[in-house]
């Protein structure tokens, strides 16, 4: 079997004659999606993860996450500038929201990316108590960054 045909992509369904059957990328070249920071291809992989398996449970909650929730989520974390961090880990809020954990010993750092207009919370918690909320903009991430460094002791 060759694997550099199209009945050997993930999502054979979704394979169409027009996609080159070959990458015409170079094996040498950096990957453009982990981008030097070796938690990024892990995130990624746990969003799409979330997505597929997000289901509705009658009584708890909705936690089907939504193509823009999952568009801001992808914004977050690519706009963490820090290479050297722990992998996070993601799970589905009620509402269809995506909450981004990392962790470190007692330490961690937590975004949720809310719904719609919901907004992006940053919350810094020690031995699972909450030390600190604040409220993210838009495009509002430094206080992320900063925190993520004192995480890790950047």
């Amino acid at each position: 079997m060759s694997l550099n045909c199209p009945e050997s992509a993930a999502y054979l369904d979704r394979v169409t004659p027009e996609e080159p059957a070959v990458a015409t990328n170079s094996v040498l070249q950096e990957p453009l999606m982990v981008d030097k920071r070796p938690w990024l291809a892990h995130a990624f992989t746990e969003l799409l993860e979330l997505q597929r398996n997000g289901k509705l449970e009658p009584g708890i909650g909705d936690f089907r996450v939504t193509d823009d929730t999952l568009k801001i989520a992808g914004r977050v974390l690519f706009s963490v500038k820090h290479r050297y961090l722990p992998n996070p880990s993601l799970s589905t809020l009620s509402g269809g929201g995506v909450q981004i954990t990392w962790s470190n010993g007692s330490q961690a750092v937590e975004v949720s990316v809310l719904p719609g207009e919901g907004g992006i919370g940053l919350a810094l918690l020690t031995d699972d108590v909450l030390t600190k909320a604040v409220e993210l903009g838009p495009s509002q991430y430094d206080p992320m960054n900063q925190r993520l460094a004192d995480l890790v002791g950047l």
